[in-house]
């Protein structure tokens, strides 16, 4: 039995190993933004009438140690949203707006889904070495940089929602990005 543990084992899990796999965050994952979702303080000069806060963590989830020192390290990520950091300022908000406001904020949530699954897919597929906690570490917060352009971009192209025809494109893509 002891030979299992410290021969094939290691080896099992190297061959298992090499393909990469993690959970793909689908759309129906994503829970639907309401306004009850908003429940802060709007800020006295509040640049926007609406702002949705949320966080993406990681864990890790496996490492598998391959050859040469090289490191395969799965991640699993969470998307928490922060309701107690996001408002909406229902007086500069008209009610005939709330659903292609919450449209729009929803997408900020879908975008956070996508990076989460974008991180744990490149984590898997890339090579570590023995400092591979601090590596992952810093891949992570590069990966998360890239999703903060991404809602940027999403903002100014749909100018935070008004524009419907981008704000229609950038839907249709987070739904396919998501697997709708």
């Amino acid at each position: 039995m002891k030979i299992f543990f410290r021969v094939l084992l290691p080896i099992l899990i190297s061959a298992l190993g090499t393909k990469t796999v993690c959970a793909q965050k689908k759309l129906k994952d994503v829970p639907l933004l309401t306004i009850s979702d908003f429940r802060a303080p709007v800020p006295r000069n509040a640049r926007f009438p609406i702002y949705f806060k949320y966080r993406i963590y990681y864990k890790i989830d496996t490492v598998i140690e391959k050859s040469n020192n090289k490191y395969q390290v799965f991640v699993k990520t969470k998307i928490e949203p922060r309701p107690e950091e996001s408002y909406w300022d229902t007086e500069r908000v008209h009610m005939k707006d709330v659903s292609q406001m919450l449209m729009h904020e929803q997408g900020h949530f879908y975008l956070a889904y996508i990076c989460g699954s974008n991180i744990e897919k490149t984590m898997s597929a890339f090579n570590f070495t023995v400092n591979w906690k601090e590596e992952v570490r810093k891949k992570f917060f590069e990966l998360l940089s890239s999703e903060r352009e991404s809602n940027t971009r999403y903002d100014e192209e749909t100018a935070h929602g008004l524009r419907l025809k981008q704000q229609t494109k950038w839907n249709k893509w987070m739904q396919e990005e998501l697997g709708e």
